[in-house]
């Protein structure tokens, strides 16, 4: 079917349904698609732009995720060694060892105990309280040995006996070879001196040796008796008073 155009008073041709007034309206669509493709062409996420971005971006070492290979290498500096110390030149963690020909103090069940009547004088009774190094080795004793006295049914009797500085003992440590034996001055008042006012006979003697929480005993109290409510003891020492 054919169309008749007419002209207007102008001398211009109208169009007729597929053309826009003035512009053909393929004209209008080729120009939009052209902007619409500039605007993606600079600003899209494949653009050039963003490329030339991406490559300009500083790059991270690559890391294995977890369980899926050998991990990363670590890109920081490793840490250096420790700074040595006064007390560890060498910076090691390692214990110190002990110094050379070190001596221990005396245990208990490497010593043996004894008392023996050492004589009287100014009133006063002495006894040498023994302590000897039954061991194999040798050990040191330092100090006050602890003293008390029990009854036969193991109670205490009267008070432990208060320190003094009687016998040989100079307050130095005593170093025992085996089968030696440091040396406790025991005093004690006379029985003719206090009117008779004496402790209960004591069955056993129960000896703290210096520096320890156990005890060792001994049966034989060679006729030790606390009269006057005086009951001491000295230091021990390397020789008997």
């Amino acid at each position: 079917m054919s169309h008749t155009h007419r002209r207007d008073g102008h001398g211009r041709r109208r169009g007729g349904p597929d053309q826009a007034r003035g512009r053909p309206r393929g004209v209008w669509g080729a120009a939009l698609a052209l902007a619409c493709a500039a605007a993606l062409t600079a600003c899209g996420p494949d653009g050039g732009d963003a490329d030339a971005a991406a490559s300009d971006a500083p790059t991270s070492p690559a890391t294995t995720p977890a369980g899926t290979g050998t991990p990363a290498e670590p890109t920081g500096t490793p840490p250096t060694g420790a700074t040595p110390s006064a007390e560890d030149p060498g910076g090691s963690s390692a214990p110190a060892t002990p110094k050379p020909g070190g001596i221990a103090r005396c245990e208990t069940d490497g010593l043996a105990l004894s008392l023996v009547a050492n004589g009287q004088e100014m009133n006063s009774k002495y006894f040498d309280l023994r302590l000897t190094n039954t061991g194999s080795e040798p050990c040191d004793l330092l100090g006050h040995p602890g003293v008390s006295l029990l009854d036969a049914g193991g109670k205490r009797v009267g008070e432990p006996a208060t320190r003094s500085q009687d016998g040989a003992g100079d307050g130095g440590p005593v170093r025992l070879r085996p089968g030696q034996a440091a040396h406790a001055t025991v005093k004690t008042a006379g029985e003719g001196v206090t009117d008779g006012r004496c402790w209960p006979e004591a069955a056993t003697l129960l000896v703290y040796p210096p520096g320890s929480k156990q005890t060792v005993t001994t049966r034989d109290l060679s006729g030790l008796k606390i009269c006057g409510d005086s009951f001491q003891v000295g230091p021990v020492g390397d020789r008997a008073p």
